[in-house]
């Protein structure tokens, strides 16, 4: 049958047949039809609700814990700290700064500034901005305490300055305050500033009582006596020598950090209400019930006096069956959703763990917001179904006429096309990338045809990129070390494997011109991401490394150098690369290593078969150019194993989605101890490619592997 027929009873088909089955089913159907549609899209409106709702609530929740942990382990260091300040006999240091000072501006800080992050909210509206000075600490005595009774503590407690600041930089001023209150009356606070209250007495606020008396680790809400916001702390009480209780220790949290109303704007509804909650039973009747730990209330910036009491709220909802299965998920500690009514609107409650006892995140949003695209959709689909209905009965009857003269006008304007366009292909097929169409058509076909003829070139640009991109490949490759290094008394082997055609894995030996001299650096970097542009960024490091290892200075130094030429380059473009550089010295037995952002190098000992980490803090390079590096040594003796790699190692998958880890890592280094350092690395990537099996290398793996022998 030739085309035009088959094109004639195509276009019969398809304009006939829906417009007979429209007149022969009906307005009724059409309708019926529509509210299906309708109804569909409000259970995929409340579908799509409930998940994105669920996975707010998990994704914030899962933040708040991930902070909640630090901050309680910030908070274990600073009263460790505390203690052991309190257990020192020093002298009183020549500058200490009192809340008077701060508050009548006089003798201050070198450094006191206005701080744009601590503020008081005036009664009128209006802004008072504190004095702030991160030098120092201040100093409060509760009413009644004379100085003289408290010296030795101030003394002992103005060493905690470093640690606070260190605490302080880095949750990057998320706290606002680090406390340190005793029970003789004495009274600090970090960062220094203006702003206490005369009258204050610490030993009276919640977030001191919750410690002391009832020792709970995070404090209910209170209002801030400098900046009057609502705020938590969480604290931790201390204790001298002689194991008496000192005090308490605490950092303070602004409720407004916790409910951030900027991070959950862009995936709820504006209806939508938040809220942070805790288990606790109500006075009244005596049920378990959820008491408002925080709402968004909380972070309004308005004046509050400092001893406002926050009163106690309760969530409730008129569905007593519902909201007591949520109660009952708050025990069971499970996350969900549910529907019920919220201030006698239906709505939609979801809520998920987060800090303090027994503590919930919750939104709810009503349901008649989350329903009002259907709503509006819905009657859309009935004035357009109406309109279909009326031009339907004009158009059954010039659908043939119409449909017949065009099957046959317009068939040759397909065949021809075609035809040119197969000859063309065949050429393409043969390797002519030069190969044309002639097609003047301004249809689809006449689209097809100018993009027939743009697919030459662009083949021709693939073949010429296949090919750069293989020698960026073999460049790259001879970039990094051809060899083994020979050093006496070290068994040194690396390699790299890339998972594209270029990578952003590297690892190279560095003689610093004192090869000689038994020493040797051993650099492995990973560069986020893969690709050309990892790639690029890599050698850029290399070449920093190598001119900067050349000249003299530590190898802490060398790596800030490196780090400040590199953020000058990067810092636009949020690329960034893990570091780690060490130097052994064979003959004084030590290695010497930094850390920037990479993982930790592992330690085996073969004479004890016991694992360590070559640890030490530092942030990638190229994240802030005055980042600071710090060098750490330690000894080394024969029968010990080094071992630096990359994540793509024990981040490597299987084809059930589990990861290859590090536990699998140190099997294998300490089954294969008694071989040579390339013969690890062998055994390594030999199980690596194994545990991987069909699946495709996903990221670059690099390792290096130093056995130390005499």
């Amino acid at each position: 049958m030739r085309y035009r027929w088959k094109l004639l009873i195509l276009l019969l088909t398809i304009s006939l047949i829906p417009i007979l089955v429209l007149r022969i089913f009906g307005v009724r159907n059409v309708h019926l039809l529509a509210e299906n549609l309708v109804s569909e899209a409000r259970a995929h409106l409340i579908a799509d609700a409930e998940n994105r709702l669920r996975f707010l609530v998990e994704s914030y929740s899962a933040w708040i814990l991930a902070g909640r942990e630090h901050f309680e382990t910030a908070l274990m260091f600073q009263a460790r700290e505390v203690e052991r300040c309190l257990a020192a006999d020093v002298p009183l240091p020549p500058e200490v700064y009192f809340a008077e000072d701060f508050n009548e501006g006089r003798d201050l800080p070198h450094d006191t500034t206005l701080s744009p992050n601590h503020f008081r909210t005036r009664s009128d509206g209006t802004f008072d901005l504190l004095k702030i000075s991160y030098y120092t600490q201040v100093f409060k005595l509760a009413p009644g305490v004379e100085r003289e009774a408290v010296d030795a503590d101030i003394a002992r407690l103005s060493a905690m300055t470093p640690v606070y600041k260190s605490l302080y930089k880095r949750f990057q001023g998320f706290s606002s305050w680090h406390y340190t209150s005793l029970e003789n009356g004495l009274h600090s606070a970090y960062p220094g500033h203006n702003g206490i209250p005369r009258r204050l007495d610490a030993r009276t606020r919640p977030w001191y009582t919750a410690a002391f008396e009832k020792m709970v680790p995070w404090s209910d809400p209170y209002v801030d006596p400098e900046t009057r916001q609502i705020v938590i702390a969480a604290t931790m009480h201390v204790k001298r020598p002689n194991g008496k209780i000192a005090g308490v220790t605490a950092l303070v949290l602004p409720i407004s950090h916790l409910l951030e109303r900027r991070l959950l704007v862009q995936n709820i509804l504006p209806e939508t209400e938040s809220f942070m909650i805790y288990l606790d039973t109500k006075p009244a009747d005596g049920k378990r019930g959820a008491q408002i730990f925080a709402h968004e209330e909380h972070t309004d910036l308005v004046h509050r006096h400092w001893k406002a009491l926050i009163s106690s709220e309760w969530l409730t909802s008129s569905d007593e069956v519902q909201f007591q299965a949520m109660i009952n998920d708050f025990e069971m500690g499970i996350n969900n959703t549910r529907r019920m009514p919220y201030q006698d609107r239906d709505s939609l409650w979801a809520y998920g763990a987060i800090l303090h006892n027994l503590g919930f995140f919750v939104l709810i949003t009503p349901y008649e917001e989350i329903l009002k695209p259907a709503l509006q959709a819905e009657e859309s689909l009935h004035d357009l179904i109406d309109n279909l209905v009326a031009l339907a009965r004009y158009a059954m009857f010039g659908a043939v006429i119409l449909v017949v003269v065009l099957a046959f006008a317009f068939s040759r304007t397909v065949t021809k096309p075609i035809e040119a366009l197969a000859a063309g292909a065949r050429r393409l097929a043969k390797g002519d990338f030069d190969a044309r169409t002639e097609i003047r058509s301004r249809d689809e076909l006449g689209a097809l045809g100018k993009m027939f003829n743009s697919l030459g070139p662009q083949l021709k640009e693939h073949y010429r990129m296949s090919q750069s991109l293989a020698l960026a490949r073999e460049v790259e490759q001879s970039l990094l070390p051809r060899t083994d290094p020979k050093v006496e008394g070290l068994d040194i082997a690396g390699k790299s494997i890339y998972c594209d055609e270029t990578g952003g894995d590297y690892y190279d030996y560095l003689y610093r011109g004192e090869h000689e001299q038994g020493k040797i650096g051993i650099v492995v970097g990973d560069v986020s991401g893969h690709g050309i542009e990892s790639a690029l960024l890599m050698t850029t490091v290399r070449a920093f490394l190598r001119q900067r290892s050349s000249m003299s200075g530590s190898i802490a130094g060398i790596v800030s150098d490196v780090n400040q030429e590199l953020s000058r380059d990067v810092e636009e473009s949020g690329r960034f690369m893990t570091l780690f550089y060490g130097e052994i010295d064979t003959k004084e037995k030590i290695i010497r290593w930094v850390r920037a952002g990479h993982d930790p190098g592992i330690l085996y000992d073969s004479s004890t078969e016991s694992f360590d980490e070559l640890a030490g803090g530092g942030l990638p390079l190229g994240v802030f150019k005055d980042s600071e590096y710090k060098e750490l040594q330690r000894e080394i003796r024969p029968g010990q194993i080094i071992v630096i790699g990359t994540d793509g190692i024990w981040e490597a998958h299987n084809p059930k989605g589990e990861s290859f880890g590090k536990d699998a890592l140190l099997k294998i280094i300490r089954t294969h101890a008694n071989e040579p350092a390339k013969e690890i690395i062998g055994a390594v990537i030999d199980a690596i490619e194994n545990f991987r099996s069909s699946l495709a290398q996903e990221d670059d793996v690099t390792l290096v592997v130093i056995k130390v022998e005499h």
